[in-house]
């Protein structure tokens, strides 16, 4: 089981989040001027498009990491429902203030107001903000359970019986038997001369 950082992913849900935001106020207006002059074709918002679709792609990915993945989605979600509702109740002056944070040098002005102002981060960030509070909240209450016998670091455990190691060999090894002398039933004829016949009691040599 990959040991939970939870507190590196939500540093990092925090940052790609806002990464993902500000780089919206460069696509966010293209794809809205198609729409605005009724334009067919693609040529223009396409690039855009697939700016958007990476970076949603990405920030998924790290949200999916067994990790990080629940640091990650409350971060995003935190900063998403944080953000979102600082624009709804703040005055207006410091709402566009607020929105200044989010654009990168380049951007349009006022370009990232489409989701800062339309409820989109709120709708977006309560869930996420959900999700990874329960997320991080079962890895705490698994980290904490102690592992059965057998399971190694990384999670795995052996399929195979444990075996002790005997006589100083290798687990499963049979014990060394030394080789037994041949008995003397046995040794009798091989200890008499082979040209000599048997002598027997009285008899002379």
């Amino acid at each position: 089981m990959t040991k939970p950082l939870p507190a590196l992913g939500l540093v990092i849900g925090v940052i790609v989040t806002y990464v993902a935001v500000g780089t919206s106020s460069y696509a966010t207006p293209r794809l809205i001027r198609r729409l605005q002059t009724f334009r067919e074709d693609l040529g223009d918002s396409l690039p855009w498009l697939a700016l958007l679709v990476v970076i949603a792609v990405v920030l998924g990915l790290l949200m999916m990491a067994p990790a990080i993945g629940a640091g990650v989605t409350t971060g995003s979600g935190l900063l998403l429902t944080a953000v979102g509702v600082a624009t709804m109740v703040l005055p207006m002056r410091q709402s566009f203030d607020l929105m200044k944070l989010f654009e990168f040098p380049g951007a349009p002005r006022f370009g990232a107001s489409y989701f800062l102002f339309d409820g989109s981060m709120i709708l977006l960030g309560i869930p996420l903000l959900l999700v990874g509070i329960r997320r991080w909240g079962q890895e705490a209450k698994l980290a904490k359970l102690p592992q059965p016998p057998g399971l190694g670091q990384g999670g795995y455990q052996s399929t195979y019986p444990q075996q002790t190691q005997q006589w100083g060999g290798y687990p499963g090894q049979q014990p060394y038997q030394p080789p037994q002398p041949p008995s003397q039933q046995h040794s009798q004829p091989q200890d008499r001369p082979q040209n000599q016949p048997p002598q027997y009691p009285g008899q002379q040599q």
